[in-house]
C-alpha cells in the first residue's frame, strides 16, 4: 500500500511539474523601438547622440527595449515631428526649428551671443525645460526624452576673413531658417536659408560666399576644402535647439519600469554628452588651421549690432513665455 502510494504521489507530481511548466508566463518579448535613420554613420549626431542611447537604453533595461535605426529615411527630417506622431518612426531627432509655431521656448536657447559651449547650453537647456517649460506642454503628442544644443554657429568663409559689418556687407552666406537669417539679414549680409543636405552643394559650387553652421559642419558637411576663415562669435552667432522624441503611444507601450531605466540615460544624461559636439568641433578648427586657414574673431562693433539685434529677440521671447504662464524672467 505505501509503496503504491508513493507510486502515485509521484505520478500526481510529475503531472503538476508538467502542467506548471505548461503554464509558466513566457519570457516577456523585447520591445523595438524605430529610429528615423536619415544620417550618415560618422556624423555627429549619430556619433554622440543617437549610438551612445541606442547602447544604453539596452544596457538600463536589460535588453527589454532595443532602439533600432531604420534601414534607410523613414521620412525627411523637417518632417519629423509628422513622422514621430503619426508612429511611422518610434523615434526621432527635430530640429525645433521646423516646428516653430510649436515648440517656442527653446529658443531662449538658440539666442546670439548665449552659448558657451554645446555642454553648457544643452545641460541649461534641459534644466530649464524641466524646472519652467513642461508644464506648457508644447511636445504634446509625443514624449520629449532629450533636448540638447550644438557648439554655436560660426562664420566658415570661403573667400576670406569676416571680422567685421563691412567685410559681411553683401556677403552671400548660407544659414538656417529663423534666428540665423533673420541676424544675418539684419547686419548687411545676404542669407541663403537652407536645410543641412544643401550645404556642400552651395559652397563647392561657389553658389555661397559661406556658410553659417557650427565649426564641426567643417567635416560634417564636407566643406573643409573650400573654407579659407573661420569667424568664432564668443558666445555664439547663434545657436539651434533639438529634441529627443519617441511616440506617444510607444512610450505608453513601455512598464513604468522600463520607462525609468530610458530616461535614466536620456534628458540629462544626453545633455552632457554634448561636450563631444564641442570636441568635434575643435578638432575641425584645427583641421582648418593646419591647411592653412585662420580663426579671427569680429571686431566691437560687430558684436555691438549683434548684441543690439538680440535685445528684439529677447524682448519677443519674455513676451511669448509669458503669455504661456511661464514665468518668462526667471526662465531667462
Amino acid at each position: 500500500m505505501l509503496f503504491r502510494s508513493l507510486k502515485a504521489t509521484s505520478v500526481l507530481t510529475g503531472v503538476m511539474i508538467a502542467a506548471g511548466m505548461a503554464f509558466t508566463a513566457p519570457v516577456q518579448a523585447e520591445t523595438e523601438i524605430l529610429i528615423n535613420n536619415y544620417l550618415p554613420p560618422k556624423h555627429p549626431f549619430q556619433t554622440v547622440v543617437v549610438a551612445p542611447w541606442v547602447k544604453d537604453v539596452i544596457a538600463a533595461t536589460n535588453g527589454a527595449v532595443v532602439p533600432k535605426l531604420s534601414a534607410a529615411a523613414v521620412g525627411p527630417p523637417p518632417k519629423n515631428w509628422q513622422t514621430v506622431v503619426k508612429g511611422v518612426a518610434d523615434v526621432v531627432v527635430l530640429a525645433n526649428l521646423f516646428q516653430s509655431k510649436r515648440i517656442q521656448l527653446p529658443v531662449i536657447g538658440e539666442m546670439p551671443l548665449s552659448s558657451p559651449s554645446g555642454e553648457k547650453a544643452s545641460t541649461a537647456l534641459w534644466n530649464t525645460h524641466t524646472k519652467f517649460f513642461a508644464d506648457a506642454d508644447e511636445y504634446k503628442g509625443a514624449k520629449l526624452l532629450a533636448s540638447f544644443m550644438l557648439t554655436p554657429n560660426v562664420i566658415n568663409s570661403g573667400t576670406g576673413e569676416i571680422t567685421s559689418l563691412e567685410d559681411l556687407k553683401g556677403y552671400k552666406l548660407r544659414a538656417s531658417p529663423g534666428i540665423s537669417t533673420n541676424l544675418l539679414r539684419d547686419l548687411g549680409a545676404v542669407p541663403v536659408a537652407s536645410g543641412p543636405s544643401k550645404i556642400f552643394g552651395l559652397i563647392s559650387k561657389g553658389v555661397v560666399d559661406g556658410v553659417a553652421v557650427p565649426a564641426h559642419g567643417l567635416r560634417a558637411f564636407r566643406m573643409l576644402p573650400y573654407i579659407k576663415s573661420v569667424t568664432v562669435i564668443p558666445g555664439g552667432l547663434s545657436n539651434t535647439s533639438f529634441s529627443l522624441l519617441m511616440n506617444q503611444d510607444k512610450w505608453d507601450s513601455l512598464t513604468p519600469e522600463q520607462q525609468e531605466q530610458v530616461m535614466s540615460v536620456s534628458g540629462a544624461h544626453i545633455s552632457k554628452s554634448s561636450h563631444k559636439f564641442d570636441k568635434i568641433a575643435a578638432g575641425s578648427l584645427k583641421a582648418l588651421t593646419d591647411q592653412g586657414g585662420t580663426i579671427v574673431e569680429p571686431n566691437a562693433a560687430f558684436m555691438a549690432a549683434i548684441a543690439a539685434h538680440t535685445e528684439g529677440l529677447q524682448a519677443e521671447w519674455l513676451k511669448m513665455a509669458n503669455a504661456k504662464g511661464i514665468d518668462a524672467a526667471a526662465a531667462k
